[in-house]
């Protein structure tokens, strides 16, 4: 994995985490809303893996953000 994958994947995992913390989600809501485990939730949230597209669009939808929200760094 490249230096910037590592980085692509720390940022979609800060934003999952922010935005579902902000949305007042749990883990197990998320995974019940995308069809997944709540291991995987929490797998994409520790930056061990990353959704496929199909569920960031669906994540985006639900926290009513662009798809390319997701992807972008954020200054808190």
């Amino acid at each position: 994995m490249t230096d910037d994958d590592k980085k692509m994947r720390d940022v979609i995992r800060s934003n999952l985490k922010r935005l579902r913390d902000e949305n007042h989600k749990t883990q197990l809501d998320i995974a019940k809303y995308t069809g997944k485990t709540e291991n995987a939730v929490g797998s994409w949230e520790q930056g061990l893996s990353l959704p496929d597209p199909v569920t960031l669009y669906k994540l985006s939808r639900l926290y009513n953000v662009p798809m390319d929200y997701l992807y972008e760094e954020h200054k808190l």
